[in-house]
Formats: structure tokens, sequence, C-alpha cells
């Protein structure tokens, strides 16, 4: 009997301890399933209630809450609080708006500083050293080395080819395009074949040839136009059309007959 009893003992001390350490044995087993929901169930305590993920403290700075945010994020909430504010017309929703559009420009400025220490570093990436400079001093010397090297390419390329000009006696641009093409003659030495398409000619061309059917082949809809012909090959290519200037005339056979494709664009 003794043992007994001191085994029912042993059962009711252990039960109340998987009750739960909230509850004392002695409520528990005066209570009831029934008139206390939370007793627990066949000596099992109820489960612990989960813990609440933390929240963002309203009163925390607002640079904080932006901080992990990527551009794309920033910018759709920087939308989204400018319609609240917009619909809101309150100074806390406008307050609100500001502080993150005054965030997003602060970083983006650091961005920007960064970017051009960079820059400044790595002259890999300074474009200004690739192509044309942006300091003033510089810009005067590389115009000087550039022009010298395109009416040196003009010069060699005279040696071996030729410019079409086809033309109109009526057509007032070319007569304006006529004395340009003969300055650039003098100065490159390269040979101009003047074509007209009416038969008349030009003051400056007086023998110029009629149009044997090479203007309906080169598909020539508009003059005046000039065309590059390599007198070796036999190939043509189109240069311009409409009136050029001097400067343009000698840029476009620099960059058509000795530059890749964006090289110095």
């Amino acid at each position: 009997m003794k043992l007994l009893m001191m085994t029912m003992l042993l059962i009711a001390a252990g039960v109340a301890s998987a009750a739960g350490a909230d509850q004392e044995p002695a409520t528990y087993w005066r209570g009831s399933t029934w008139t206390d929901p939370d007793r627990g169930f066949l000596w099992y305590a109820p489960p612990k209630p989960a813990k609440e993920e933390p929240q963002d403290d309203p009163k925390a700075a607002p640079t904080q809450r932006y901080e992990q945010m990527t551009n794309k994020q920033l910018g759709k909430e920087i939308e989204r609080l400018l319609d609240i504010a917009v619909e809101q017309q309150s100074p806390a929703a406008v307050k609100e708006y500001l502080f993150l559009q005054q965030y997003a420009m602060d970083r983006a400025s650091r961005f920007s500083d960064v970017f051009r220490r960079t820059v400044w570093t790595t002259p890999e990436l300074d474009y200004s050293l690739r192509s044309r400079p942006t300091n003033a001093m510089a810009i005067n010397t590389y115009d000087v080395e550039r022009d010298s090297k395109r009416i040196a390419v003009s010069a060699q390329l005279a040696q071996t080819h030729g410019l079409f000009f086809y033309f109109r006696s009526n057509c007032p641009y070319c007569h304006q395009l006529a004395p340009i093409l003969r300055m650039y003659q003098r100065s490159s030495g390269m040979e101009i074949f003047p074509v007209s398409l009416d038969g008349g000619t030009l003051p400056e061309f007086p023998n110029a040839r009629l149009d044997n059917g090479s203007a309906e082949n080169l598909r020539v809809t508009t003059v005046p136009a000039v065309f590059l012909a390599n007198k070796r090959t036999g190939s043509i290519q189109p240069i311009g059309y409409g009136v050029l200037s001097l400067q343009e005339l000698v840029e476009r056979i620099y960059v058509l007959t000795s530059t890749q494709l964006g090289q110095e664009y």
C-alpha cells in the first residue's frame, strides 16, 4: 500500500511538471478543461504564444529604414510616399516624403563622388583619355593634331582616289559646293570628276562631263552629291549630299576611310 501511494505521488508530481511552470499542481487538478480553456488537455500544457517579430521603430531616424533598399525599391518608395503626401496634404506625410527624397539625393551624390574618384584614379575608365579631351588647354592641342591627321589622310588618298561630283547647272546648292570642292582639290591634290545631270556646267568646272548613266547606277536622286572612288579597284562610296563645308568634307573622308565604327564618335 505504501508503495502504491508513493507511485501515485510521483505520477502526480510528473503531471504537474508537464503542465508547465506557470501552473501550480493544486490549481491544475482543481481546474477543468471545460471551464478553463488554457488549462491544457491530457496533461499537455497549451503551446506558448509565438514571439512577435520586432517592428520598425516609428521614432527611428528615417534613413535607417532606407539604407537596405535597392535603387529600384527606393524609387518605388518615393513614388508611394509622394502619392500619400499629395492625397493627405498633411505636414507629417510631406515631411516623410521629403526625408526620403533628401536621403535619395544624398546617396546619389555619394555615388557620383565615388564614380569620379574611381575614374580619376583608373585611366582605363577615363573616356577623355580615349577620345576628345575635356580640358580647355588639351582641346586646342587635340584639334590641331586631329586636323593635321585628317589633311594627311586626304593627301594620301589623292594618290589612289578621286571624287565624283554630281550636279545640275540650275541648282543653287551645287553652285555653293563647287568652289569648296575646288579648295579641297588644291589643298589635298585629289582629282575631281564633275558630272552634269542636265548637260550644263559650273564656273568652277567648265569641262564637266554629261552623265552617261552612272548617276542611275549610284541611285543619285539628290544633288549636289559627292562620291569617293578608288581608281585601282573601282569601288565607290558616298561621302555626302547637299552643301558641305571644307572641314566637313575632310572629316567625312577621314572617318569613312580611316576609322572603325565607334572609334572616334
